[in-house]
């Protein structure tokens, strides 16, 4: 039976869950995800684990925040008038928000505080510093 090398296009069932057990992410085997191994299109850590594998095998790994979703970064945290804000949804405390960078790349913040004129936004991702477990199962192979 043929196993996984980079360059391989793989279909897989995959389940991502909190140290806590909280799952956040599962596809089903009817919605596989499908990918080439080493383009990078999945966590890296996670693609090199899935060198090897073959068909039907399941493999569960820890992913530490940095091979994850990051590590918490305070710079991150920023200050923001309300004046440069440009939307005209409600401003709440736990609302997602998105602005464009000085690139005209558009980033996702979390509102933290908000105070007289000025919001705080929390830029890092929702997961960042936590400990994520990865299940993946090997549904097909598609040898390069």
């Amino acid at each position: 039976m043929d196993s996984v090398k980079e360059g391989d296009k793989v279909e897989l069932v995959c389940e991502l869950k909190l140290e806590d057990g909280t799952v956040f992410f599962k596809n089903e085997k009817d919605k596989p995800l499908v990918f080439i191994v080493g383009q990078g299109k999945f966590f890296p850590a996670i693609e090199k684990e899935l060198i090897n594998m073959k068909q039907g095998e399941t493999k569960t790994v820890t992913l530490e925040p940095k091979n994850a979703f990051g590590v918490y970064k305070k710079n991150l945290i920023a200050e923001i008038h309300k004046k440069n804000i440009s939307s005209t949804a409600e401003l709440n405390i736990g609302s997602s928000i998105q602005m464009k960078t000085e690139s005209d790349k558009i980033i996702g913040g979390m509102i933290t505080d908000i105070k007289d004129d000025k919001i705080t936004v929390d830029f890092n991702h929702p997961l960042a510093n936590k400990n994520i477990t990865v299940t993946v199962t090997m549904m097909s192979i598609e040898k390069n």
